[in-house]
């Protein structure tokens, strides 16, 4: 493995990391004006960042074994790993026209496995502004720098996404869930029980946002909202929701499903603040049903890893991320943890079931 020194040849003056997240209920409710519960998870980028004195950014990136010059922000034609940093630099130095365009060395590690819904691209462009942050001396507060993440992925990657992943990613704390109102920004950490555990099972189904249905949900959710005449589908509660204003049944549904999934979150904390594990595993449950089958971003084989997950004595379990593949994420009592590991490791990959 190359370290920093290796490939610049010279030593980093910056090091920062940002982590990977679970969203354990709250599924595209964020950019809905709604409520979501991550929390932080153990996989984490780490940035470290020199000067470089000839007139252009080379990053390296550990994971692709792949060095990369470049000397504009222009996006690439082929969705390459780099353009989340060259967005990352863009909208920094956007933000920060009084500093000058300074070239550097960067180089990324990481431990987050990539197109499995928990978060590698966010976490890559908060450790990169992180750094950026450090290196600057701009002192931005650490909501601000999720802000630009979000900023990054949104305007210059092109991903209609919320702001979720880069707030968790910026704030979070592991083993705390992370409660945030994505409208105002104003979030809670709960202490998570500690008999709850929670694993993750890989479906090995990769998927990448920006060419797959994400966009699309997007949109048919801002076409809800105008047609509801609110500006944020988060602002109604399941009893109030007004259904016969929506024509489209396939609109409907998915309206359906961010309505009752805030619903959702909000009973959520309050199972979890009494420590109701039972109660807390049947909404991840429901959750995943809606996912499925009015949000229609789940995946045959996705809806089968649930339903084992269950069958092995998990007490809740879902698709977690912007659906379409990736990551599910299972509640298990501690107690019944041994059997669970056992049947599932039967069935897949022990190298694709992950503590949280």
């Amino acid at each position: 493995m190359k370290s920093f020194k290796d490939i610049f040849h010279t030593d980093f003056s910056v090091v920062n990391s940002a982590h990977a997240r679970v969203n354990l209920i709250g599924e595209h409710t964020d950019y809905t004006g709604g409520y979501v519960l991550p929390s932080l998870l153990n996989f984490k980028t780490t940035i470290q960042i020199s000067k470089n004195e000839n007139k252009k950014y080379q990053v390296y990136s550990e994971h692709f074994n792949e060095q990369i010059n470049f000397t504009d922000f222009i996006k690439s034609k082929n969705n390459k790993w780099v353009d989340y940093v060259k967005g990352s630099l863009f909208v920094f130095y956007d933000e920060n026209k009084n500093i000058p365009n300074t070239h550097l060395n960067i180089y990324i590690s990481s431990t987050i496995p990539i197109g499995r819904g928990i978060s590698s691209s966010s976490a890559l462009c908060v450790a990169v502004l992180k750094s950026l942050n450090s290196f600057f001396n701009t002192e931005y507060t650490e909501k601000h720098i999720a802000i630009l993440a979000q900023k990054v992925e949104r305007d210059y990657i092109g991903v209609s996404g919320g702001i979720m992943d880069q707030m968790v990613s910026s704030i979070g704390i592991h083993r705390k869930a992370f409660f945030l109102d994505c409208l105002n920004l104003k979030y809670q950490l709960l202490d998570i029980p500690k008999n709850w555990k929670f694993y993750l099972v890989d479906s090995e189904v990769q998927r990448n946002l920006r060419n797959s249905s994400y966009n699309e949900r997007y949109s048919q959710l801002k076409k809800a909202e105008k047609e509801l005449g609110i500006e944020y589908l988060g602002s109604i509660k399941v009893e109030n929701f007004k259904k016969e204003k929506i024509s489209d049944p396939i609109i409907l549904k998915r309206a359906t499903h961010v309505i009752t999934e805030n619903d959702r979150v909000l009973k959520s904390i309050q199972y979890m603040y009494k420590k109701n594990i039972k109660e807390f595993g049947d909404l991840m449950i429901k959750s995943h049903l809606s996912y499925s089958n009015d949000f229609e971003a789940s995946t045959k084989d996705v809806d089968l890893i649930v339903k084992n997950s269950i069958k092995a004595g998990a007490t809740g379990a879902r698709l977690t991320g912007g659906g379409f593949g990736g990551f599910t994420v299972s509640l298990i009592e501690e107690n019944k943890l041994d059997k669970w590991l056992k049947q599932m490791s039967d069935i897949y990959d022990i190298n694709n079931i992950l503590e949280a």
